[in-house]
């Protein structure tokens, strides 16, 4: 497999299901929907049918070999166990949710709840909790570091030069990097019970100047789950700011939400509540339009709330930080699993906001995105206090009009992210400003922590230095993920596909044996049944294959097979004389699932646990090809190994 032909995803995809096969097999489980030949919405009188079938070939009384009586009890245990797990409704309803696992839980549930409904609610959220289990060692625990560094004065010498001569006096760093700020915040949160959950949240900035200030904050959250579409939350502070929160939000449909969020400042109830409201829907299925409204708390709604957090001048109002109201209009789509991209406006009692982004899907491991912002002031100050306020209010409409807004900065922004491994990814974002400079930043996110390290390059836009801080990391990433990254990943999961089928062969070799048993088993009814068949001229099964065909056919139904079939005798010496199985020959098996001259086969998983089938090609594709005879004429077909198969059908025919 050469580099171009080799496509990482689809071989990620295997690697998964070579996984999940090999675990299954390991365990000993089986779809026993598959076992019996039935589909998963087969009625109990289906498969009692199915097994009633199955238990005049497998039933151990109907031998009288004793080689071959302890072959047909190997085989019938397994059909017994299925016939036993889906005609009992609460197994049943476990087993659908959570496979071998469930089964005896399920019989531990028995028939307490009252109807298959209830059985299917309590195994889906048991199904649902158990995921919950997996990845809640990682995901319960969420943190973030940012330290902020002016590296002005190592870059671009008139920043050091303002930086000697005492523009950032007071700060302290190394080398001619100033640390600026420090964030750190911390989360945790935990099952209270089955719909509540809480969360303690912690939170610390300092900062490096001559005001030299910091602050920090501790809240608690309380968050129930009403449904699956719906949830409310409570948060109150441990450590001022105290500000408490009450927030909603429901899910109707995929795409359409509506959230609602309080927050009012417990010491300061002169200060109105900042309320916002939140909602989104569908504009078709590649596309979403949102919007978001919020009141800020610097408002007067009663004579309780008539003086904001800065407008009472007659006392000392606790500090509460203003909190302007603000509309914003979005939008966000996808042109197709590789490309997204948004857009949104928001506007401000002062200020008016427009940005646009893009982001393109390079491979399953890394990506770009482009964003442009827009921002606008407006000049007129912001009255500072109630009678301010007041004489604003009562001017005349002439002297009231707002200002026009004045552009306060244009910056655009790339970033860059490739995973190093499947939880961890390092990122690289290069933002360029008008008024803000130039901004290069470097972060690592591995599961819900995240590490990032923001640098200053320069005050002021310099062209030469975007084009070195945005080009020269963008070509060095992408060589590391194309010549060093990729053929690494390459390297890996070739070696844990090689690993897997090497673990594999012992368990092939046990499923080989006990098909060749089933086929044994079969043999003499099956031969009878021919007979019967060739005299009718009624279907008889001449050829089946199953595993990875060498024939280099579309696996659907059609009579094009005829062609490449010509040469079927040359492919099955193909697949007997490669080192490695890649098919098996399933005729008898096959034959032995014609009932009245019709075979069907659901389409219930993978055909490998059908009596008499195994898997000879594991982690491969594999497909079902069937030669056979009706009404004295040829047909062929080959099918999928999860697509249903029903013969015969006219369009089969190729005489």
């Amino acid at each position: 497999m050469d580099s171009e032909a080799w496509n990482e995803e689809l071989e990620e995809q295997r690697l998964r299901s070579m996984r999940k096969e090999w675990e299954a097999a390991s365990a000993g489980e089986h779809d026993y929907y598959a076992v019996l030949n039935v589909s998963r919405r087969a009625t109990t009188e289906d498969i009692r049918e199915a097994y009633r079938r199955l238990s005049r070939l497998f039933h151990p009384d109907r031998h009288h070999d004793a080689e071959k009586q302890e072959w047909a009890r190997r085989q019938f245990h397994v059909i017994q166990r299925a016939h036993e797990i889906l005609t009992d409704p609460a197994v049943r309803a476990a087993y659908d949710q959570l496979g071998e696992q469930g089964i005896s839980m399920g019989k531990t549930v028995g028939y307490k709840l009252h109807s298959v409904k209830d059985l299917q609610d309590r195994f889906e959220r048991e199904a649902r909790m158990r995921r919950i289990e997996d990845v809640d060692e990682w995901v319960q625990s969420q943190s973030e570091i940012t330290l902020s560094v002016n590296g002005s004065g190592i870059v671009s010498p008139s920043a050091a030069q303002s930086l000697q001569r005492g523009a950032n006096k007071g700060a302290h760093g190394i080398g001619g990097l100033v640390m600026q700020q420090l964030f750190m915040s911390h989360s945790f949160t935990a099952s209270l019970s089955d719909t509540v959950s809480g969360t303690v949240e912690g939170r610390m900035l300092s900062r490096n100047s001559n005001a030299s200030a910091g602050n920090g904050a501790v809240k608690v959250m309380i968050k129930r789950t009403l449904g699956p579409q719906t949830w409310i939350s409570f948060t109150t502070p441990v450590l001022p700011p105290h500000v408490v929160a009450v927030e909603a939000l429901h899910c109707p449909s995929l795409g359409t939400f509506y959230q609602t969020k309080v927050e009012q400042h417990a010491l300061d109830t002169h200060t109105p509540p900042a309320i916002t409201v939140r909602a989104g829907r569908p504009l078709s299925p590649y596309s979403t339009v949102f919007i978001s409204a919020a009141t800020g708390n610097q408002y007067a709604l009663s004579s309780v709330w008539a003086a904001g957090p800065a407008r009472a001048l007659h006392r000392q109002p606790a500090r509460v930080p203003r909190k302007p109201s603000s509309v914003t209009i979005g939008i966000t789509g996808a042109r197709s699993t590789d490309e997204e991209l948004g857009a949104n406006i928001t506007a401000t009692s002062n200020q008016a906001y427009i940005q646009a982004w893009y982001k393109r899907k390079i491979d399953m491991y890394f990506s770009v995105t482009g964003g442009l912002l827009v921002v606008g002031h407006n000049p007129q100050p912001v009255p500072a206090s109630g009678n301010t306020a007041r004489r604003t209010s009562s001017a005349s409409p002439a002297s009231s009009s707002a200002a026009p807004l004045l552009l306060s900065d244009v910056s655009f922004n790339i970033d860059m992210v490739g995973e190093i491994d499947r939880h961890t990814k390092l990122g690289w974002k290069v933002d360029l400003g008008l008024a803000s400079g130039v901004t290069l930043t470097v972060y690592l996110r591995r599961f819900r922590n995240s590490v990032n390290l923001p640098i200053l390059l320069t005050p002021a836009l310099e062209l030469e230095l975007a084009i070195y801080a945005s080009a020269i990391p963008m070509a060095a990433a992408l060589a590391l993920h194309y010549f060093v990254l990729k053929p690494r990943r390459r390297r890996l999961i070739q070696r844990q596909m090689d690993m897997l089928k090497d673990e594999q062969r012992y368990q092939l070799s046990q499923q080989q044996r006990q098909a060749q048993e089933a086929v044994r088993l079969m043999a003499d009814s099956v031969g009878r049944a021919r007979k019967q068949a060739l005299a009718a001229n009624g279907l008889v099964i001449e050829s089946a294959l199953y595993g990875d065909l060498p024939f280099g056919i579309a696996a659907q139904d059609t009579n094009v097979l005829s062609a490449a079939m010509a040469k079927f005798g040359a492919s099955r010496t193909a697949l007997s004389s490669t080192d490695e199985p890649r098919a098996c020959d399933v005729t008898v098996p096959l034959h032995a699932l014609v009932v009245g001259d019709q075979l069907v086969i659901a389409g219930s998983g993978s055909k490998q646990f059908l009596p008499g089938f195994y898997d000879p090609t594991f982690g491969a594709p594999k497909s079902l090809f069937v030669r056979y005879r009706f009404g004295g004429k040829l047909h062929e077909v080959t099918v999928k190994d999860d697509q249903a198969l029903a013969i015969p059908m006219r369009e089969h025919c190729i005489e």
